[in-house]
């Protein structure tokens, strides 16, 4: 707990530094929702190819192929270069949405931090807009 001595030495900051301040802390604020916002569309964009893309291409696999599993195996594919290319394409498709959802999720994350950062330093400036204010008056 600080003693009265400690407090008493706490010297205002002046009108410019309290408004630079402030504006690196608006900055950060935009910042930290620029990240945020990257992070929803690229989960978004995740979630929008997979429900459009991935799974209709399963969806048409299994109809199509009921001879081989989804992980190639099945009877001879010797002749079969659209099977042999359907099964590439469709294991292509996790590692993108799995990308996608982790980059989403770590741009969220960035931003929630960078928010986050903006509150301390305007939890520490209060002392000193408190300070401005009392001496005002």
């Amino acid at each position: 707990m600080a003693t009265e001595s400690e407090t008493a030495a706490l010297e205002p900051l002046t009108t410019a530094e309290m408004e630079s301040t402030m504006a690196g802390i608006k900055r950060m604020l935009k910042v930290g929702a620029a990240f945020a916002a990257v992070g929803y569309l690229l989960v978004g964009f995740a979630l929008f190819v997979e429900i459009t893309a991935f799974h209709p291409l399963l969806e048409e696999y299994f109809a199509t192929h009921t001879g081989w599993s989804l992980a190639g195996g099945g009877a001879d594919r010797a002749g079969e270069t659209a099977l042999n290319s359907q099964l590439a394409t469709i294991h292509s498709f996790p590692s993108v949405l799995l990308w996608l959802k982790l980059g989403g999720v770590a741009h969220v994350l960035v931003g929630i931090f960078v928010a986050l950062a903006a509150i301390v330093r305007t939890l520490a400036l209060m002392p000193h807009r408190l300070a401005y204010e009392m001496a005002d008056e």
